[in-house]
């Protein structure tokens, strides 16, 4: 998948570790590029850098759609929140 911030991956991580693995490496298809990631997480090993905007497409989904393209896209700006 990608890591972004890796608020989710810590706390895999950390359950991991938890459950006794000793060692615990990240693989990631992409990392975005920007400095807001947990401290301490890094992927181990990954496929490309992406820009620090939304991807989709090659499994990775917006709003539920593009999951089945065969390449990497990047909005051109971040998507609003809708309230």
């Amino acid at each position: 998948d990608i890591v972004d911030e890796g608020h989710t991956l810590m706390a895999v991580r950390e359950w991991v570790r938890g459950q006794g693995a000793q060692d615990v490496r990240i693989a990631a298809l992409a990392v975005k590029a920007h400095d807001r990631c947990v401290p301490g997480l890094v992927a181990d090993y990954s496929g490309l850098v992406v820009p620090d905007r939304y991807v989709y497409g090659y499994g990775l989904d917006y709003y539920e759609q593009g999951r089945n393209l065969p390449a990497i896209y990047a909005l051109e700006d971040a998507p609003l929140d809708e309230e």
